[in-house]
Parts: C-alpha cells; structure tokens; sequence
C-alpha cells in the first residue's frame, strides 16, 4: 500500500507495535470499565458476605459496562485510523483472553483499593469501634486482652449466621481476644427492630443470650419470635420494648453505619481484627474463617 499525499502508510512491523500497544491502552485504560455485583466482593476467595441485594459473594468477575470515553485527538489519518482500528479487531478476535486478563486485572486493582480504604477507615476509628458505649464488649478479660474482634453483622445475614459457632468458639477458648459486637442492620426494618432488641438486652445482663439465640434463629425475626426468644431466657420482654427507644440504642447504630461508610463496606458480616498493643489493623469482608484466623494470628505477632 503506497504513501498518500504526504501520508506514510503503516508497516507490519508498526502495526504490531501499534496493535500491542493500542490493545494495551484499550483494554486498561482506552476506555471506562465499570464493575458491578451484586454481593459485596470479598478480598479473598471463599469468603461469604451478603449485601441488601444478595446473601452471596460474587468471586467471578463481575459484569462489565464498558463506555467510550470522549475522542481522544490524534496525529493519525483517516486511513491510519482506518488500518489501525482493523488492526485492534483482528487482534482482539485472535487474542479474546486479552479481554479477560484486563477485566481480572481491575477487579484486583478494585479489590486492592477497596481493602485499602476499609482498613484506614478501620484504623481511623478503632478507638470507636472498640467503645462499649455503642457495642457489646465480650471477652475472658476485655482488660488483659491482646487482639480485639471486631464484628459487624445483621441478624438476616445468612452469612453472620453461619460465623456465629466461630464468634462463640473465640470467646470460650481464646483467653487473649475480646469480641466486640456492632449492630450494622442492613435488611430494612426487620433488622433495624432485631437490632435494637439486641443492644436493649445489654441493660438486663442478656446480650449474649439475645444475639446467639437470634442467630441461631431461621428466617424472619418477627416481633412474636423475639418475644418468645427473650421469655426464654429469661429476658423482660415489656423493658426490652421500652428500651430499645432509648436514644443510645439509635445513636449507636447510626455510629456503626458512619464507621463502615468511611470503611467504604457495604456488606455483612465484616470483621476488623487488631493487635492492642501494636499497629496491626485488617479488615476481612465476608465470613472467612482461613483469612479470619490468621488475621488473629498476625495480630497477636504484632503484639
């Protein structure tokens, strides 16, 4: 293919080079690729989490919007363009994984950076997330104890559900942890009520009681079942109902909601583990009991 007037047409070995290099900046920076899911993404495989919309972490990647940015001026001809944007398709057609290994690549820079910021949110109000005032603190000896857990859950999360047995094993065999419970209802008013029959319970002695028993409970926690949880254990239902209106039980949800919107978490359960005698923070979004113990274990090295 000949010059046209004064125009130099590109060689194979340009192409190549061009075709390489505009793939490259297509698939990661060319144009605008926006992730969605439907289930909070977890930083490790395997983990479980649940969101308003699902109860079930999406670790494939996720669906892919992909919208052109505004025309990018160029020094190239119509008939540059023309070679090279036949180039970039023979390419992609030939080489479809390339598509894929760029969607991977930003679900790992998204991931990356959405842990990065859940754990300077974390670390930025530790001291608030650890103040019984606006929790319940459960530990051997909350005084003596090396490594805070932090867990953030709803009563409707299928997910909290099934951490319950290992909250409950940490507090009866790890004498160095202290567990510290945050109501973070995220399934509308049927949590909200759950949770602030939770937090009423902590005047009678009973949160505990409660919070296994409702989670350990299936399906929706009505007000008959949590009157019928409370008579169990011996909780006064009538105070419970008088209390939960009490304005430290609001203000401590709406505390633990402003904390994980600045962790950037949408998701339940989650978790923040901390070293309190040294600067180790994580946060492990989803029930992941791998991830989740050796974040105990990190923590206790920090010590």
């Amino acid at each position: 293919m000949g010059a046209v007037a004064g125009e130099q047409s590109v060689d194979s070995k340009t192409k190549l080079g061009l075709g390489a290099a505009l793939v490259g900046a297509f698939a990661l920076g060319g144009v605008s690729m926006v992730a969605f899911s439907t289930a909070e993404p977890s930083a490790t495989s395997g983990a479980g989490g649940a969101t308003p919309d699902a109860e079930q972490t999406v670790r494939i990647p996720a669906p892919v919007m992909i919208t052109e940015r505004a025309p990018v001026e160029t020094s190239f001809s119509d008939l540059q363009e023309d070679e090279i944007r036949a180039l970039i398709h023979e390419y992609l057609m030939t080489n479809p994984e390339v598509i894929l290994e760029a969607v991977n690549e930003y679900q790992r820079r998204r991931e990356a950076l959405q842990q990065e910021q859940a754990v300077k949110g974390a670390r930025e109000n530790l001291a608030r997330l650890l103040d019984p005032k606006h929790g319940y603190v459960a530990a051997a000896n909350p005084k003596t104890a090396k490594v805070a857990v932090v867990e953030l859950f709803d009563y409707h999360c299928s997910y909290c559900k099934r951490a319950a047995p290992l909250m409950k094993s940490i507090l009866e065999n790890e004498k160095d942890v202290k567990l510290v419970f945050r109501e973070y209802p995220i399934f509308g008013q049927k949590s909200d009520y759950a949770a602030e029959m939770a937090l009423a319970s902590r005047d009678q002695g009973k949160f505990l009681d409660m919070h296994f028993a409702m989670m350990e409970a299936s399906g929706d926690l009505t007000k008959d079942r949590i009157r019928k949880i409370a008579q169990k254990h011996g909780v006064d239902f009538a105070k419970l109902e008088k209390d939960r209106n009490a304005p430290d039980v609001a203000s401590s949800i709406i505390e633990t909601h402003d904390i994980v919107r600045e962790m950037g978490v949408s998701g339940t359960p989650a978790f923040v583990i901390a070293s309190l005698e040294g600067d180790y923070v994580n946060v492990v979004r989803g029930f992941d009991v791998e991830t989740l113990i050796e974040s105990i274990e990190d923590a206790r090295a920090a010590n």
